[in-house]
């Protein structure tokens, strides 16, 4: 007997209007399977149409044809209270934070679990409960302004978890922001997972993304899934040409960033012998 994937996409589509008759597809027909605890990753260039089918699991986008499983249960048509309900079980982390301004850390983190109607106790065990598992702790009672870019994310990530959510949804979670704090992030979400058992879908345009976190990924072209496979046959071997222009342009990147790299190192050491 076959297991049930956790969530499935089936034929999904969606057409958005231009205005004077005018149609954009962003997403056409897309089917896919996604197991419970696995890290998913969708990629592909700005207007792909991955965003769009991101929100197709918490409803933010209905689809205009086709059909959304989570855990073997149709909920494409959910409303009202099912929806409400449905809502919690999926955290979602944007790519430029959304956190309120003038709450705290502690208050933008309650938020959802004031909105479910927990408890003052309940919410304050559940906040630092939060605050430790995305290693900031100490930053409880600061406003956002007073956090770094990785900080704003970590906030954004133990929102994202404050319901016990069963799927998190990344939109680019880490496009704003540094190499070296993107990795870092990447490092939570793995531990996030293995910690919770939790199922994560990414969305990202970077390749190092997908390399350092995602079991299985799949390529977004023009509103269709173009290639799919496990992430480490997906490098050693690409069969699209969506993904072998993705792929070349990762390795210009990362030959130009060596490049750089070692021209710097070279300037530093000269400078360094005719001081010496």
């Amino acid at each position: 007997m076959s297991r049930i994937p956790f969530l499935e996409f089936n034929e999904v589509s969606k057409t958005f209007s231009l205005g004077k008759g005018n149609t954009f597809s962003a997403v056409d027909r897309v089917s896919l399977k996604i197991e419970k605890g696995e890290i998913f990753g969708i990629i592909g260039t700005t207007g792909a149409g991955k965003s769009t089918l991101l929100r197709f699991p918490n409803l933010l986008e209905r689809p205009d044809g086709g059909r959304i499983l989570l855990d073997g249960s149709d909920i494409t048509d959910l409303q009202g209270k099912n929806l409400r309900r449905h809502r919690q079980k999926i955290g979602m982390v944007f790519q430029q934070f959304h956190l309120a301004s003038n709450r705290t850390v502690f208050d933008n983190i309650a938020f959802p679990l004031k909105v479910a109607g927990a408890g003052k106790t309940e919410i304050a065990r559940r906040v630092r409960e939060l605050l430790t598992l995305v290693e900031i702790p100490e930053k409880e009672t600061v406003y956002p302004a007073q956090l770094s870019g990785g900080q704003k994310q970590r906030v954004g990530i133990a929102r994202a978890l404050a319901n016990h959510p069963e799927l998190l949804l990344c939109d680019e979670p880490t496009s704003a922001l540094d190499p070296e704090t993107t990795r870092s992030i990447l490092k939570l979400l793995k531990q996030i997972r293995e910690t919770l058992s939790i199922t994560i879908l990414v969305v990202t345009h970077e390749m190092e993304v997908v390399r350092e976190i995602c079991d299985r990924t799949a390529i977004m072209d023009r509103g269709k899934i173009v290639e799919l496979d496990d992430t480490h046959s997906f490098f050693a071997n690409p069969k699209s040409e969506a993904a072998k222009k993705l792929l070349g342009s990762f390795y210009d990147s990362r030959s130009s960033s060596d490049r750089r790299l070692s021209s710097e190192t070279v300037s530093k050491t000269s400078a360094e012998d005719r001081i010496l």
